[in-house]
């Protein structure tokens, strides 16, 4: 069976807990990450909401790299890898695609009963990034 990611982004918050979880569960250097979080607001820089006050609204979005690994170690434990583990909003979950009993299938079950789309990223946006990794956003 095939082991995803699902992310909420309606439960991120772009606090980066999930990167600097895997930063240092898995001993990267200082410019090493296999977990990026991307800001959609103005494009100004990063934390830049876009809109006009009162109307201002941001987004953020966790980017895999190809480089993660899914945290192979932990798996074998029967732990969830470093990045779910850490998230404070619950905003990820890992597991076997086709297992309902799986924390994968368990959270795409909750967030399509709620209206949101799954969709992985493609074309462009995708080059370099993990395979297995589906959002959900309503």
């Amino acid at each position: 069976m095939t082991r995803k990611m699902l992310v909420d982004l309606d439960r991120c918050i772009g606090c980066w807990t999930c990167a600097m979880a895997c930063k240092v569960g898995n001993h990267l250097t200082d410019d090493e990450y296999r977990i990026e979080v991307e800001t959609h607001g103005s494009g100004a820089g990063i934390d830049r909401p876009a809109g006009v006050y009162p109307d201002l609204h941001m987004t953020w979005q966790p980017v895999w790299a190809d480089a993660c690994t899914f945290c192979p170690e932990r798996l074998a434990a029967g732990n969830a890898p470093f990045c779910v583990n850490c998230c404070p909003t619950f905003a990820l979950a890992f597991g076997e695609e086709g297992n309902p009993e799986s924390d994968y299938a368990q959270a795409v079950a909750r967030v399509t009963g709620k209206g949101a789309r799954l969709f992985a990223l493609e074309g462009a946006a995708a080059e370099g990034t993990r395979a297995n990794v589906v959002y959900a956003k309503r």
